[in-house]
């Protein structure tokens, strides 16, 4: 990134802000969408598992937007933590470490929940 590309960015109109802010919360929605799809292939002793994940994605679409600079930067631990959930299913899916999947799931759910809170 360039020292003018950096410039320009501090200085977005507010049209320009709002769009980077929708563009965050669109990504978390497909994050959660393809998380969800991810999740439907656990086996059944994920059940309760999958359903806090759909919850969680329900929750992720009732998100509104925010000029604040820590919702985005709440927004972007979101997209963290869904990565993190999504590699903890991986990891469950290949017959490693099921418990990765709960711990994951529940710093998801306490970021969504905060950032609801704003």
């Amino acid at each position: 990134m360039g020292i003018a590309h950096f410039v320009k960015s501090i200085f977005k109109k507010p049209e320009e802000q709002k769009k980077a802010s929708d563009s965050l919360l669109d990504r978390i929605n497909a994050s959660m969408e393809l998380l969800v799809q991810k999740s439907r292939n656990l086996n059944d002793q994920f059940s309760e598992e999958k359903e806090e994940i759909m919850r969680i994605a329900e929750d992720a679409r009732s998100i509104r937007e925010s000029e604040e600079i820590f919702s985005a930067k709440l927004e972007q631990d979101i997209l963290g933590n869904i990565t993190a959930v999504s590699s903890a299913c991986d990891a469950a899916l290949s017959g490693r470490s099921q418990c990765a999947v709960r711990e994951s799931l529940l710093q998801l759910k306490a970021v969504v929940a905060q950032r609801l809170a704003k």
